[in-house]
């Protein structure tokens, strides 16, 4: 990878880094983290694919370090004491001596490791991968085996979930250096991290080593208690949460099959991932990509469509919440009075002149409790993703884009190069020829002066089509830095050349593969959108349900408004049950419905051609691999012939209209064969497009 691309990817590290360990990472947006590190977002799919594996990514940074020292003092302990068990107290020295050091090292409050555990803790459930388990997957074999050894009067399930508690009470004691001394009023002093971590071995030891006293299976009055308080819990939350609908692709009947039919083999590799341009060991190539995707315009115009979307989200959600907003007024008032029996009024009129204020709050809140604002977030939500799978789509598009217009120009430089020295060699006939027609040589009592003629024009059509290579040249280049998002100055992929053919495909692809293609998740969120689009229009039959309140205070004097003797307050609840709407709540349910099998045909189609894509660039390439080796057999031949026409007549025993057939015919067919491997290679890249991403999981990201 080149060496700003790193710099780019370890600045996104950073700033991620940072930005979870200190608020949390559900709050942090891939948005937040671009803008601070000053990235494009298309930067960060580039190099991590999705927020989960930027998680992931920090974490494998921040923990790997600390486990591979934790792992290195266990091993010196088990080495020092052979085949006895390990003392207790060693065990937990080495779990968790790395974690002071380094939080000595970087100072107190400031260990990146446990401000991350921290959030873990917070945020349970939210951050962990298979990836991230497995980080720790090794490390907690090794320490439970010691720990198990070390306490054999204890089964495995009680040495979990004590050293379990461990962890936590680590986190807890050295997260906050200060809380020691807060909570004691300042009888006993913060404790530097040697003491805590002394004190925390003592406490720890002493509860790993107590007799069990836990009974192993739950009561099943305790289960049925435990089941009715979570579905009691989860009843009260759900009038409040939205989250995104589930997957809807099962409502389309369109099958894939098991295995591609091109593809004969049975064995069938994992999902993919996205880096698949490395297939093509071409640096340049992907440092070109990599630029692309930080700079190019369109993926940004995809991004605001984003950031529309979770706005519309946001706003429709809205509506689920209580509305509460506050008023103040203040009025002067000029009032006449005629005819009054006022002394010393007489017929004139009569003025008075009074102020009045007032202050108050008002709440309203529409109960949504048959969840048809619910319906409509969620169908917001789904809208909001399918947006992302767009802008994902685009960068897939991109991507394909960017690499078949670097194959592009690497052909034209190399169409060039053979057109260079198909002149050279056209040359050296035309001087042969004349040389021999200035000596008044003769072929079959004819002199060469038509042959000569013929050599003249086959350099002339050279020269004409090495021009024609330049200005394809240049015109490539500046496609390329009009990707890139650079002015087209002509002059971007200097270093391109036709990369060697990437390896075989591996048998037996699955058809599962195609769940990566974002077109396709485009459309499963269409379809997700559209039921709930449904179900909010099934909803609309039912009574809508409101709550108002209002809070207030009115006084001719404005010192007087929050006094609660001059306060008033009402609440009150209505209901509205539509009745007569003239179809239209019905028609609207019958055209949501039709939106949902739009959405589903759509989809369906789409799958389709993706299984199209797929079985076409499969086949083609099978194609294309018997056409090049059929080519580079007829290339051979044909600079065979060449050099032996050439050699016998310059022997004075060919033909030399040999000759100029000869040498037209080997480099036409060079030409032919460089055009026919950059269409295999274009077809390689169809086949990754078609698939949504590589051949293989795991791919390194450098």
């Amino acid at each position: 990878m080149r060496k700003d691309s790193k710099e780019t990817k370890n600045r996104i590290l950073d700033t991620a880094e940072s930005l979870f360990s200190d608020h949390g990472f559900r709050v942090v947006s891939l948005r937040r983290i671009t803008q601070e590190a000053e990235v494009n977002i298309a930067s960060v799919n580039y190099h991590f694919g999705s927020k989960d594996a930027l998680i992931s990514e920090v974490f494998t940074r921040v923990v790997a370090p600390i486990n591979r020292e934790r792992l290195t003092l266990l091993g010196q302990s088990e080495s020092t004491h052979g085949s006895s068990p390990v003392p207790l107290e060693e065990i937990l020295e080495a779990l968790h001596r790395p974690v002071v050091n380094q939080l000595k090292q970087s100072g107190l409050n400031e260990s990146v490791y446990l401000k991350l555990a921290g959030r873990c803790l917070a945020e349970s459930g939210a951050t962990f991968s298979d990836k991230l388990a497995k980080l720790f997957e090794e490390m907690l074999n090794r320490f439970m085996s010691a720990t198990c050894k070390s306490l054999p009067h204890l089964d495995e399930e009680d040495i979990f979930w004590r050293m379990h508690f461990s962890f936590g009470a680590l986190v807890t004691a050295l997260t906050d250096s200060e809380r020691v001394a807060v909570f004691s009023q300042g009888r006993i002093q913060s404790p530097d991290p040697e003491e805590t971590l002394q004190r925390l071995i003592d406490f720890t030891a002493a509860g790993l080593r107590a007799d069990s006293h836990t009974e192993k299976h739950q009561p099943k009055a305790a289960k049925i208690g435990a089941a009715l308080t979570s579905l009691i819990i989860a009843t009260g939350l759900s009038s409040c949460n939205a989250t995104s609908p589930p997957n809807a692709a099962s409502l389309a009947t369109v099958q894939a099959p098991a295995h591609w039919v091109a593809d004969k083999s049975s064995h069938s590799p994992k999902m993919a991932d996205q880096y698949w341009i490395s297939h093509f060991s071409d640096p340049s190539l992907r440092s070109f990509v990599g630029s692309v995707l930080e700079n190019n315009k369109d993926l940004k115009t995809a991004q605001s469509r984003i950031e529309i979307a979770a706005a519309s989200a946001r706003l429709v959600g809205a509506q689920r919440h209580p509305q509460l907003s506050s008023t103040f007024n203040s009025r002067r008032n000029k009032q006449t009075f005629i005819g009054f029996p006022i002394s010393g009024a007489g017929t004139n009129p009569v003025f008075s002149y009074f102020n009045q204020f007032g202050a108050g709050l008002n709440l309203s809140w529409e109960v949504d409790l048959w969840g048809r604002i619910k319906a409509a977030q969620q169908a917001a939500i789904a809208e909001f993703e399918a947006s992302e799978f767009d802008r994902a789509t685009a960068e897939l598009s991109l991507t394909g884009q960017a690499v078949k217009a670097w194959l592009a120009l690497a052909e034209a430089h190399e169409q060039v190069a053979l057109t260079q020295l198909t002149i050279r060699k056209f040359s050296e006939t035309e001087d042969l020829l004349r040389g021999r027609f200035e000596r008044g040589l003769e072929e079959n009592g004819r002199s060469f002066a038509s042959e000569l003629l013929l050599a003249q024009a086959d350099v002339a059509r050279a020269r004409e089509n090495l021009s024609v290579g330049l200005e394809r040249a240049e015109r490539t280049a500046r496609q390329l830095e009009l990707l890139a998002g650079r002015y087209p100055a002509g002059q971007a992929g200097a270093a391109a050349k036709l990369p060697d053919f990437p390896g075989s495909i591996p048998t037996g692809l699955p058809a599962s593969l195609l769940d990566r293609r974002p077109d396709l998740a485009v459309a499963e969120r269409q379809i997700a959108a559209a039921d709930e689009r449904l179900l909010e229009a099934k909803r609309a039959l039912l009574p809508t349900i409101s709550l108002t309140g209002s809070y207030g205070s009115a006084s001719d004097d404005i010192t007087d408004i929050l006094s609660s003797n001059f306060g008033a307050w009402s609440i009150a609840a209505g209901a509205a049950q539509p009745i007569l709407q003239g179809g239209r709540l019905r028609a609207n349910i019958a055209r949501r419905a039709a939106e949902v099998d739009l959405a589903v045909s759509n989809f369906e189609q789409a799958a389709l051609v993706a299984f199209s894509e797929v079985e076409n660039a499969l086949s083609t390439e099978k194609h294309l691999k018997n056409r090049t080796d059929f080519l580079a057999e007829s290339s051979r031949m044909a600079t065979q012939a060449y050099n032996r026409a050439l050699e016998e007549f310059e022997n004075g025993t060919g033909n030399v209209l040999t000759v100029l057939s000869a040498q037209q015919q080997a480099f036409a067919t060079n030409s032919q064969l460089l055009s026919l491997r950059r269409l295999a290679l274009d077809n390689r890249v169809e086949l990754h497009l078609a698939l949504g991403g590589s051949f293989q999981p795991h791919p390194n990201s450098d």
